[in-house]
């Protein structure tokens, strides 16, 4: 995944998905409504315009002159989010393989020569804005339907 990607990375979720691994056998349905969680949240920043803290995006150039929604011209970013959840045997991958996701998540120099500065405008959670919530009670539902 070229464009942008976050690590989330929690000894306590580590330890769940082992219990359950020895327990399911197959852990492939919890990690893909993992995945789910983590893009839903992702789609609702480009809707609400702002992180998934909750903190407003800057609104861009183009938004300001033309109209309409910031990080939303053509919808390719938003979109390849949607299209972007791999399960692997122990994890799931969510993020964009467009090339200018990172620039749009973390901000910086970007242009012609560097010559434009972009604020941050994250839409992937991280460690500290991640639905935690959800994706416990995700957790307990699969222990639940193991008899756990």
């Amino acid at each position: 995944m070229a464009g942008a990607r976050i690590e989330l990375q929690s000894a306590a979720l580590e330890r769940a998905l082992l219990a359950l691994r020895a327990a399911l056998k197959d852990v492939a349905p919890l990690l893909a409504e993992l995945g789910q969680i983590i893009v839903g949240q992702a789609l609702d920043s480009f809707e609400d315009e702002a992180g998934p803290d909750g903190a407003p995006w800057a609104a861009s150039q183009r938004a300001i002159l033309q109209g309409g929604q910031t990080l939303a011209d053509s919808g390719l970013l938003r979109s390849s989010i949607q299209n972007e959840v791999e399960i692997m045997p122990d994890a799931v991958i969510v993020g964009s393989s467009r090339v200018y996701a990172a620039i749009h998540q973390f901000g910086g120099r970007a242009g012609r020569g560097h010559a434009v500065t972009l604020p941050a405008r994250p839409f992937l959670p991280d460690e500290k804005t991640v639905a935690m919530a959800e994706i416990e009670a995700a957790i307990t539902r699969h222990f639940a339907k193991a008899g756990l």
